[in-house]
């Protein structure tokens, strides 16, 4: 088949690479961890109290991924800082590094820091319930 006859065979590989399972973010976070209406800022909820830190540190980026969805936050706000993390959690900015080489986490400072790209959330939403299964 050629684009002559009308359909371009690699139209069917494009996707939007930041499109998200919105159903599946919002399963994944709900009572662990919410999205301040006012702010976008990601706030703990009763679950959240059960977590690790570094369970804590991915339900913050997914918190921030579901706030950039609702357009509470722009592209350069995705993200956090080790700096920002450190004030929001009992953890140092070293430990916020050796969390930020998970896989599924990028620092890019095109999007404010630490960030979970959207291929990386089924994984990061998987991570939190296989650790919390394990507790």
């Amino acid at each position: 088949m050629s684009k002559l006859d009308g359909e371009d065979p690699l139209e069917k590989v494009l996707v939007n690479k930041d499109e998200i399972n919105r159903q599946r973010l919002a399963d994944g976070i709900k009572g662990i961890i919410g999205v301040d209406e006012a702010s976008g800022k990601p706030t703990p909820l009763s679950g959240y109290q059960n977590l690790n830190n570094k369970q804590r540190f991915v339900a913050r980026l997914l918190a921030r991924r579901a706030a950039h969805a609702l357009d509470l936050l722009d592209d350069e706000s995705l993200g956090d800082s080790s700096s920002g993390f450190e004030d929001r959690m009992a953890v140092t900015g070293s430990t916020i590094k050796d969390y930020g080489s998970i896989d599924f986490v990028e620092n890019d400072g095109e999007y404010g820091g630490y960030h979970i790209p959207a291929y990386g959330l089924a994984e990061a939403i998987e991570f939190i319930q296989e650790t919390e299964e394990k507790e």
